[in-house]
């Protein structure tokens, strides 16, 4: 084994090892699980009781004060009532304790959005005596078809709101505040973890928010202490790897917000309106970019593209455009891949061409080697007036690559946050192509990793590509190691994405079998050692 061949080989085994430790120590920590909700009790609206008496403790507070240390009040305990609003996307069922969302129920993807025992768009109201809250307060229930609306308190102190549900994955709610110099908006728990593997939902939590045209992240890692925001905000939401919950106000906004951590892995909120009146508007839906973006707030923001958003929108559109032809998008994956080799094919064509060249002229450069071992500077003299007599261009090999790889992360960062393909089979064994491939299970060491036969198969191609093209069949590590390291890679990568590579490296051997003229060798065609001069000077 060579030098060269052994520094790349510790080189591979040192990223590798990077790699383990990574996942080992930076391992996310599943949510601890929420205490279980009462049930709730169908049926008809309660009818009305006797006002709650609620009486806020004065407190010591600044405004907008802060929402982590609530008032106490009195109220009579009520049975609590549960009513459900429903269109053809959204199934939504609200609680009478806490006036406020105890689930959210998307019908398309199968999945709840309102973490578990917990309350979403709760309220409390702000006094110059500090923060009364109402999650535990028995509200009266008055419903409609497609509304309902709560109340508390009585004309000298409480509060009014009421939910209408529109006909797509908006909620509109209005509140009326008497007696209170502001209602709050309070989000205890964030968003629920929607998907199998928790871990990775996990990694995606993320709380947003817009403040004059800016629109901020956070995530629980830089959320050490909690934030109070006493600038206006136009609209607050939280994200996991697929849906969005957020709310606007679409009058003048919220005037402060507080942002805390809850454990190690969620994020709450509570958004305060400075106002005896407010008209928010509620999203809970699917993470998609054209739909999100429709709003003109920036939600769209909230859908993690890369680097490259040009490029990966520009992939967004092309994809849909396909799924539109074919109805499948497996198949939409797959001739994706054959047009991106097409446009890539002048490229690759190059340079397939300048590796072929570096093959024939293999034993030339050896013979420079052997005869200026002892002189570096003539070496390279020699090597580089070798290369522009043949024509070759050490670069241009790297070309293709350098073009390549923008469109290749742009692909990874659409197909791994698509929700469009969240469920969507394939083949007999790939029956969720936004998952990776799990035909064998899950090795029980090295962070878990999953192991399925297409991410086999697209290594296996890609040491045949290699081994097809390779100017230098010698060098295993660059023919066999790296080819197994990217499989590596790639056994936690969707299937999707994993389906892209295997059918591009597919579509490259075929590419390199055709260069080969059926078999026979770029270097033996006919006429081809005539057509490349002779050397000339000192080999």
């Amino acid at each position: 084994m060579n030098k060269d061949t052994l520094r790349m080989a510790i080189g591979f085994a040192v990223i590798v090892g990077i790699l383990i430790i990574w996942q080992i120590a930076f391992r996310p920590t599943p949510p601890a699980p929420a205490p279980v909700a009462a049930e709730a009790t169908p049926g008809e609206p309660a009818a009305e009781t006797a006002p709650p008496v609620l009486t806020p403790t004065p407190v010591e507070a600044e405004s907008p004060p802060e929402p982590s240390a609530p008032a106490a009040f009195a109220f009579e305990p009520a049975p609590d009532t549960t009513v459900t609003l429903e269109n053809d996307v959204l199934r939504l069922t609200f609680s009478s304790t806490g006036g406020a969302l105890r689930s959210a129920w998307l019908k398309e993807y199968d999945a709840e959005l309102v973490p578990e025992g917990a309350l979403l768009f709760s309220a409390g109201l702000e006094t110059p005596d500090g923060r009364v809250g109402l999650a535990e307060a028995p509200f009266r229930v008055r419903a409609e078809r497609m509304s309902v609306t709560f109340s508390v308190g009585d004309d000298s102190f409480g509060l009014e709101r009421t939910f209408t549900l529109d006909t797509g994955y908006t909620v509109r709610l209005a509140g009326v505040a008497r007696g209170a110099t502001g209602i709050a908006l309070d989000c205890p728990a964030g968003i629920a973890v929607t998907e199998e593997n928790v871990k990775e939902d996990l990694t995606h939590f993320h709380f947003y928010s817009r403040s004059a045209g800016k629109v901020r992240t956070r995530t629980v890692r830089n959320l050490k202490e909690p934030v109070a925001d006493t600038v206006p905000v136009d609209w607050v939401g939280f994200k996991n790897k697929y849906f969005f919950v957020a709310a606007f106000d679409t009058a003048n906004g919220f005037d402060s917000m507080l942002v805390s951590a809850v454990g190690e892995d969620r994020i709450a909120v509570s958004a305060v309106a400075w106002a005896g009146e407010t008209e928010a508007t509620l999203y809970l839906g699917p993470l998609e970019y054209n739909r999100l973006s429709r709003f003109g707030l920036g939600f769209e923001g909230a859908v993690s593209l890369g680097f490259v958003k040009p490029v990966a929108l520009a992939i967004l559109w092309l994809l849909n455009f396909l799924y539109r032809i074919f109805g499948n998008w497996g198949l939409a994956i797959i001739v994706f891949a054959i047009i991106m080799k097409a446009l890539f094919y002048p490229l690759t064509r190059t340079q397939t061409g300048q590796m072929r060249r570096m093959q024939q002229l293999q034993p030339k450069l050896k013979e420079l080697k052997k005869k200026f071992k002892d002189d570096p500077q003539a070496l390279n003299q020699e090597t580089m007036q070798l290369y522009k007599l043949y024509k070759i261009n050490p670069l241009s090999g790297c070309l293709p690559m350098l073009v390549q790889l923008p469109v290749f992360w742009a692909l990874y960062s659409v197909l791994r946050n698509f929700i469009e393909l969240r469920g969507a089979g394939f083949v007999l064994w790939l029956n969720d192509l936004s998952q990776p491939d799990t035909l064998f299970g899950h090795l029980p060491f090295f962070g878990n990793p999953a192991i399925g036969l297409l991410p086999i198969l697209m290594g296996v191609s890609f040491i045949a590509q290699n081994m097809l093209t390779s100017a230098d069949k010698k060098n295993w590590a660059m023919t066999i190691i790296f080819p197994i390291f990217i499989t590596v890679i790639f056994l936690n990568f969707p299937s999707g994405l994993q389906l892209y590579w295997f059918m591009y490296n597919v579509l490259s051997i075929v590419e390199s079998l055709i260069g080969l003229k059926g078999g026979t060798p770029w270097t033996k065609r006919k006429g081809m050692r005539e057509a490349v001069p002779a050397p000339t000077g000192r080999v």
